[in-house]
């Protein structure tokens, strides 16, 4: 069951960070063309991106607590699992806060095509982090942080 559920944790990480590096590439691709085609082509890309990352990051989340529950090395305490799951709540309020409104003023930006690099500059500000928080959770759950 471990193997099982460490291989479904493994492949929502990948699909977690991948998505976030496919997202920060496309959308600094797309913003900056004409509107007629920059503005429709993001509208098209959030969606699928609200789509992608609630199961992935929720398989991440599920199959972490699995992988807790069923371990006797570990446990609630040990300090990467802290910080996996501080990680998941901050990087949760971020993308429902900030990174929705950011997205959303960019997808405006592009559609209209006014005001597009500042919030291009913004949603990567936010994304980035976002990407930051992740790695670290990342580099905390391969060097068993605190165990």
């Amino acid at each position: 069951m471990r193997d099982g559920l460490l291989f479904l944790h493994i492949v929502g990480v990948a699909g977690w960070l991948g998505g976030g590096a496919y997202a920060l590439y496309t959308y600094s691709a797309l913003a900056p063309m004409e509107p007629a085609a920059a503005g429709p082509a993001l509208q098209r890309l959030k969606k699928v991106e609200d789509r992608f990352f609630g199961p992935v990051s929720g398989l991440v989340l599920l199959s972490g607590i699995g992988l807790v529950l069923t371990s006797d090395a570990f446990g609630w305490g040990d300090a990467f699992v802290l910080i996996g799951l501080g990680a998941f709540l901050i990087s949760a309020i971020i993308g429902a806060t900030v990174g929705k409104r950011n997205s959303e003023r960019l997808v405006e930006a592009t559609t209209s095509g006014t005001g597009v690099g500042e919030a291009l500059r913004s949603w990567r500000r936010v994304t980035v982090w976002d990407f930051v928080i992740l790695a670290v959770v990342v580099w905390a759950m391969i060097t068993k942080l605190g165990a």
